[in-house]
C-alpha cells in the first residue's frame, strides 16, 4: 500500500459523496468519499491525513503531454523496476517518498522504463483512501 502524508485543503459534499483535496508536496490531490456528511466529518479543511493507494491503482505515463481525466498525478524518477512473469513492480523517487506501482510487464516491456527515467504516475481518485494522521 502506497502511504503519503498531505493536508486537506478543501472538502466539498452532495448527498452521499464528498471531494476533499489534498496537498501533498508539491502536488493537489483529490479524493472522494463515499458516505457524504458523516464518513467525512473526520477530514477537514487543515487537517492532516495520510494519503492511502494500492499499487495495482497506479498507472505510469512516459513522455506524457495532453489532456486526460485523471488529476492525481505524481511526477517522479525510476529507482528501480522488478519484472516477473507477468506482472512487473516500478518504484518511483517522489520527493523524499517512494511510490510503488505495479503494471504488467508487458507495458513494462512495451514503454521500455529504465531506471533513472522521469514518468507520471497516475492515480484515480476514487483509489485513494483518506485516513486521519495518529
Amino acid at each position: 500500500m502506497n502511504r503519503l502524508k498531505g493536508r486537506v485543503t478543501a472538502v466539498e459534499s452532495s448527498g452521499e459523496l464528498t471531494r476533499a483535496d489534498v496537498e501533498c508536496g508539491d502536488t493537489t490531490l483529490t479524493a472522494f468519499i463515499m458516505g457524504g456528511v458523516q464518513e467525512s466529518r473526520r477530514i477537514e479543511e487543515g487537517s492532516g491525513v495520510w494519503i492511502l493507494f494500492k499499487e495495482s491503482e497506479v498507472a505510469l505515463a512516459k513522455d506524457f503531454s495532453g489532456l486526460i481525466s485523471l488529476r492525481n498525478r505524481f511526477e517522479g524518477r525510476i529507482e528501480s523496476i522488478e519484472r516477473g512473469e507477468l506482472l512487473a513492480e516500478v518504484v518511483l523517487r517522489y520527493g523524499n517518498d517512494t511510490i510503488v506501482s505495479i503494471i504488467s510487464r508487458r507495458a513494462c516491456d512495451a514503454m521500455r522504463l529504465k531506471i533513472g527515467e522521469h514518468v507520471t504516475a497516475l492515480v484515480k481518485a476514487n483509489e485513494i483512501t483518506l485516513m486521519e494522521l495518529s
